[in-house]
């Protein structure tokens, strides 16, 4: 059980699109979850790089599929989600005047939510196959899993818990998230050096929700921004953070996930006196399919012709037809090129 609490979930890069189309949050929403997966959903900083190369050059500000939900959680930094294990002291977390949004370690490995301002030193974390420990000019102490997997790291010089967060993705992964009560040990044996100080670690309080579902906890706030809104937008004049922003306010947007592709098959008989086994003929005839379905606004399709097991697109038919030629009736055949599938693929 404990290695299967410590595995690292593995998280599949997200495939992003820019919409260049302004739409409130919601249209953007509707719009991504019919053309592609949902809005989009950032899961590391390696999702916050992809989103920002995918809108390149783009100055205006973007929706993502974040929005502020309803009840508070508490979250980890690293994007791992709600936090299953806590070490709270007494009586907490109280969230006194409503203000108290993170979280500090005492030197006994019991926790405290405190107000996110106020300056203590913090614990970041890195995976690592070593498992030595190391003392660098006094000012932090590296502290290895037994199992070789992650390191804690302690920085004693004072940070507010955002700035913290800033450090700690800069030079290492993340703040530090305690999944056990030996981890929470682990870094307990670490503060021998930070007595009777108290540290940060990676939890906050959060109320956003994915518009995928998905519970994952990463969050790339612009610092000291002024606005305000139940959506978030990136922007990436500021080295792609997000804003808070109003809903109703149009905006571009990136979807996330494949093209979604609707296929329709279409049987047909025509009935013809050329030969539509010529491929020549029968690309010509598709083209005119086209084009009638374009004068009629279907737009943003593809057709293609389904080849039957032989590789044939049409095939041929007789039939008999009845002619009336002065008093008597004669009858004839006639060549009907038949071919039943033609493909309309909508995006």
């Amino acid at each position: 059980m404990e290695q299967l609490q410590n595995a690292i979930p593995f998280i599949v890069p997200q495939q992003y699109h820019l919409i260049n189309h302004s739409l409130t949050w919601y249209e953007a929403q509707s719009y991504c979850r019919v053309k592609y997966t949902d809005l989009a959903t950032v899961n590391n900083m390696d999702d916050k790089n992809s989103l920002v190369n995918t809108l390149g050059s783009h100055v205006t500000n973007s929706w993502i599929g974040l929005q502020k939900g309803g009840a508070s959680r508490w979250m980890w930094s690293d994007g791992s989600g709600r936090a299953q294990f806590t070490k709270w002291s007494d009586g907490e977390p109280n969230n006194v005047a409503g203000n108290e949004q993170c979280v500090e370690m005492s030197e006994t490995g019991s926790w405290n939510d405190i107000p996110c301002e106020e300056i203590k030193g913090y614990v970041c974390y890195e995976p690592t196959q070593s498992q030595t420990f190391v003392m660098v000019n006094g000012l932090h102490q590296i502290l290895c899993d037994q199992d070789g997997k992650r390191r804690y790291v302690y920085y004693s010089g004072g940070r507010s818990w955002v700035n913290s967060q800033d450090l700690c993705r800069s030079k290492r992964t993340d703040m530090a998230d305690v999944r056990s009560e030996t981890e929470n040990s682990r870094i307990v044996n670490l503060a021998k050096t930070w007595l009777p100080n108290k540290v940060w670690i990676g939890l906050f309080r959060d109320t956003w929700m994915w518009s995928d579902g998905r519970e994952t906890s990463f969050r790339y706030w612009l610092r000291d921004s002024h606005s305000w809104g139940d959506c978030a937008s990136v922007a990436v004049s500021q080295q792609g953070r997000w804003v808070e922003t109003q809903c109703n306010q149009k905006a571009t947007f990136v979807c996330q996930g494949g093209l979604k592709v609707k296929k329709m098959v279409i049987r047909i008989k025509v009935r013809s006196g050329v030969d539509l086994t010529d491929s020549t003929v029968s690309s010509t005839l598709l083209k005119k399919l086209e084009i009638s379905l374009k004068h009629q606004s279907v737009t943003d399709f593809k057709l293609t012709w389904q080849n039957d097991k032989g590789g044939h697109v049409f095939q041929r038919q007789q039939v008999k037809v009845a002619e009336k030629k002065e008093c008597s009736s004669l009858s004839r055949t006639a060549n009907v090129i038949s071919r039943q599938v033609l493909e309309f693929k909508s995006n």
